[in-house]
Parts: C-alpha cells; sequence; structure tokens
C-alpha cells in the first residue's frame, strides 16, 4: 500500500546542501588580510622591504572584496527574478543603517582625539560650529572618509545601485559574455594607468586636460577611488564567474595545480620586480621621496600589481573549494570558519578604532622586532575585534552596527554576560591605571556595552513569568538552524540569500 492510502506522510527527499562553503573560506581569509595589512600599514615604515612586501600581497583584499560582491550578487539571481525597488529595500537597510553608524562614530572620535570630549561637545556651542559639522559629516558621507576602510560601504552601496541593470545585460548576452570582459578589462587597464598619472591630458590624440581643470569631472577624478570605476573589471568578472558556476569551478578544479603554478610563478616574480624598486627607494637619500616611491611600489592602483592581485585570489578560490570538499560539518574548524563569516562584516567595521588604540601602545614597544610588534599588534587587535563583533551581536544596536538582528535574546544568559562584562571592566581599568594604555579604556568600554545589553536581555526576559520564560527559552533552543540549502551570503551583509520567486533555470554554455 502507498503511504497515501495508510496516511503515512511521503517523506520528501532531502535536498542536497549547495551552500557555497568556498565562499566563507575566502571572505573570512579575506577580512583576517584587511587587518593584517592595515596592520602593517600602521607599523612598517618604508624602509622594511619585506613587511611592505607582504602588505603589497595583502592588497588584493581591495578587489577580492568587490570580486565577492559582485559573485554572490548573481549567483543569488541568476536563476532568478529580481525585482529591483525590492533589492534596493533590502540591501540598502541592511548596509547603510550600519555606514551612517559607523561613519558617525569614526567622525565623532577624530573630535575626541583632537581634543577630547570637550571638542565634541564644542561642535554644539552655535549655530555657525552646527553648520560646520553637519558640512564636515555630510562630506564624510559622500566621501566615505569618516574613516579610512568605509570606502568598501560606499563602493558597495553604488553597486547594489547599478546591479539590476548589470544582470540584466548578463542575462541578455548570452554567448558575448568573453567580449564584454575583454571590454572592462581594456578600460580597467586604462584607468588604472591613469589614475597614478593625475588626471588624462589627452584622449585618441585630443587634448582633454581642460575637461578636468576646475570641473565637476575633474572633481570626480579627484574621489575616483571612492567609486564603482577603477573596481568595475573586478566586480564584472564576479558577476560572470557566477553566472557561469559550474563551468567556472570545472574549469578551476581541472587545471588548479596549472592555475597554482602559473599564480605562484606570476606573484614571484612581481615581488622580484617590487624589491628592485624598493630598493630603489630605499637607497634614495631624501626620505620624503623614498616613501613616495615606495607607495608608488606598492600602489593598488599600479597596473602590473593587477595580476598579483588576480593570482592570490585564484589561489585563494581553489584552497576554498578544497576546504568545500574536505570540511567535516560540526569539526572545530567548520564551526570556526562559519561562526567567524557570521561576524565578518561587524569585525572589518569594528577593527580600525581597535587598531588605533592597540597601536597606540604597541608603537612604544622599542625593544621588540619590528616583525615581532606587528604581530603582536595584530593579535590583540583580532581578539579585542572579535570580542567587540559578539558583543554588538548580543546588543540592541545589533542592527544598526552589524547589519544582522541581534542574537535572540531567549537564548542569551544574561548572567554569564554580566559576569564576562564585569570582569573586562575590571581588567580594562587595570589595565588603564597600571599599564597606562588606552587599551583598557577600550576593553573597559567593550565591558560596559556588554552590561548595558545584559541588563536589557534581563529585563525583557524577567517581564515574563517563570513558565513563559522556560516556554520561550525552550522554543528558541529547538529552532532549527537556518537551513544552507540553496543558499548564499553576502560578504558585505552576512545575509541569507534574499527570498524571491526562482525564475527560469538557465543551462547553457557560453
Amino acid at each position: 500500500m502507498s503511504d497515501t492510502e495508510t496516511g503515512t506522510p511521503e517523506k520528501k527527499p532531502a535536498k542536497k546542501d549547495r551552500h557555497l562553503y568556498q565562499i566563507d573560506f575566502v571572505r573570512l581569509v579575506t577580512f583576517a588580510g584587511v587587518i593584517l595589512d592595515h596592520v602593517i600599514l600602521g607599523m612598517a615604515p618604508y624602509t622594511a622591504i619585506i613587511a611592505q612586501g607582504a602588505g603589497l600581497i595583502l592588497r588584493y583584499t581591495r578587489y577580492c572584496f568587490f570580486a565577492l560582491t559582485g559573485f554572490v550578487l548573481t549567483y543569488q539571481y541568476r536563476n532568478r527574478d529580481l525585482h529591483a525597488p525590492t533589492f534596493w529595500r533590502r540591501r540598502f537597510k541592511l548596509i547603510g543603517l550600519p555606514f551612517l553608524a559607523w561613519s558617525l562614530f569614526y567622525w565623532l572620535n577624530k573630535h575626541y582625539q583632537k581634543g577630547g570630549l570637550e571638542n565634541v561637545f564644542a561642535i554644539f556651542d552655535d549655530s555657525h560650529t552646527i553648520r560646520l559639522a553637519v558640512k564636515s559629516f555630510a562630506y564624510d558621507l559622500i566621501t566615505g572618509h569618516a574613516a579610512y576602510h568605509l570606502y568598501f560601504l560606499s563602493v558597495s552601496m553604488q553597486i547594489y545601485v547599478v546591479f539590476p541593470l548589470v544582470l540584466w545585460v548578463i542575462k541578455r548576452t548570452w554567448g558575448y559574455h568573453r567580449y564584454l570582459l575583454a571590454l572592462s578589462a581594456a578600460v580597467q587597464a586604462w584607468f588604472m594607468f591613469q589614475m597614478v598619472r593625475d588626471y588624462p591630458k589627452s584622449f585618441l590624440g585630443l587634448d582633454v586636460s581642460s575637461l578636468f581643470e576646475d570641473t565637476p569631472l575633474g572633481t570626480l577624478w579627484r574621489y575616483l577611488p571612492i567609486t564603482i570605476l577603477p573596481y568595475q573589471f573586478f566586480i564584472f568578472a564576479g558577476c560572470l564567474a557566477a553566472y557561469h558556476f559550474e563551468a567556472f569551478t570545472g574549469f578551476m578544479k581541472k587545471y588548479r595545480f596549472y592555475i597554482v603554478g602559473a599564480a605562484t610563478a606570476t606573484i614571484i616574480a612581481t615581488l622580484v620586480y617590487f624589491k628592485g624598486k624598493a630598493n630603489g627607494a630605499v637607497d634614495m637619500p631624501d626620505p620624503a621621496a623614498g616613501t613616495e616611491e615606495m607607495f608608488r611600489a606598492t600602489n593598488v592602483f599600479m597596473f602590473h600589481n593587477v595580476f598579483l592581485f588576480l593570482s592570490v585570489i585564484c589561489i585563494l578560490f581553489i584552497g576554498g573549494m578544497a576546504w568545500q570538499a574536505r570540511r567535516r560539518p560540526g569539526s572545530l574548524a567548520d564551526t570556526i570558519l562559519r561562526k567567524g563569516s557570521d561576524r565578518s562584516f561587524a569585525i572589518y567595521l569594528g577593527h580600525v578604532i581597535v587598531l588605533s588604540e592597540v597601536m597606540s601602545t604597541t608603537r612604544r614597544w622599542d625593544s621588540l622586532s619590528m616583525g615581532m610588534n606587528i604581530l603582536i599588534t595584530y593579535v590583540i587587535t583580532l581578539i579585542l575585534t572579535v570580542f567587540l563583533a559578539e558583543v554588538l551581536r548580543r546588543s540592541p544596536v545589533s542592527l544598526v552596527t552589524t547589519g544582522r538582528e541581534r542574537e535572540d535574546w531567549r537564548k542569551q544568559t544574561p548572567a554569564k554576560s554580566a559576569v564576562v562584562a564585569i570582569g573586562a571592566i575590571v581588567v580594562g581599568g587595570a589595565l588603564r591605571e597600571w599599564a597606562n594604555t588606552s587599551i583598557g579604556s577600550l576593553i573597559a568600554a567593550i565591558g560596559v556595552l556588554l552590561l548595558w545589553s545584559a541588563a536589557v536581555v534581563a529585563a525583557r526576559q524577567l517581564s515574563e513569568t517563570r513558565e513563559e520564560r522556560a516556554a520561550d527559552r525552550a522554543a528558541a533552543l529547538a529552532e532549527p538552524e537556518p537551513s544552507l540549502v540553496d543558499e548564499i551570503e553576502d560578504p558585505v551583509t552576512d545575509i541569507p540569500v534574499d527570498d524571491e520567486t526562482p525564475a527560469r533555470v538557465t543551462d547553457k554554455k557560453d
């Protein structure tokens, strides 16, 4: 007898887990890499050739971020219909709110660093200072300059604006994608050639310098690094890789050893060339000239460095594929990777304030070698940033600071949080008092935030009866983890795939 006849519910076959764990791997390594790059930029002098070379390799992170964004968005919508207004509303909420919140925080912090709380309150002295403050903050919002890493969110929002059109073009130009990618590469090469040589003076033999002198176009050119234009190739390449996902991953898997070999050779060749330029910079008698020459050698917009960046991205993706094939669900490594991927956006947003406070102390440790000092600074920054991200995810301000809803208050244990918070406040206060380090102030401040969050959760839980609390907690713990089937998370906002109605499935080869 059939299941229908017997009344036994028919079991649905389990769906294959098609979550792209290789993207989690690439994303987490890249977020860790950008923090190390910022440590090197803040700690290493231009004469430290090895450190500068490591920093050059880590500059891949900028382009990898944008390639991941294009990849993720296209993978989500390659076989789905995209309703642009719905897409924009969801995306801008989850990235726009953190952009506003962190821009305001870093903007206020700049005022605090210049003159303490007195300088912050001076903003509101009179109508004139208020108008200046509004202009200053508006400038930082437009340019993403409230902190040096927030340009990424600004560019990401530009990607969201144009993505519906890009996807429309991709879906209607089947068979021509290779030519579009070649055109995008040519445009990228032109931008990168010009960006390290001031504004264009001529184009196709015509004098165009007047177009860039005291004009809106000239203003745009000065702020080109915070626009989508110098990253368009990597974004578009990510889009096409996702649109042809099966062919792309099949190619990367089949030729992985050749790709890794060629990429490694490219990285070595680029570093050899860099060493020659770096030696010339170090030998310059004028330190200012040497610094400028080293800056050019490690410049993220130098065209010859692009091949190194592409090589690192390819090696990372192949490494991610190996991780996906060998991962053991529930293992320690798997848990760390999934947890880290979930927190990566918050870690990226908060690491700059943590790094600033840590470096204010570690720069005074002259007895340590530079390499050891960089390593210690990096480890401390990473630990404290993860602590900050964990606290923010449990706090009432989680949505506006991390782009994700707060951790379920029913699953939280405010008593444990309060103990950790008090411990952080005590340790932070002791470090501030006895070691005279602002790291202590930072730890104590995070502890205060956690204590406040624990109090809010405790108040919410105590507002219920004992039976209601027990039922709520049991229901929360019984809820299954979000399914990863057919899902991929956005490297910017760390949110699951948008719930859109599936459209036609494309099965073609370019």
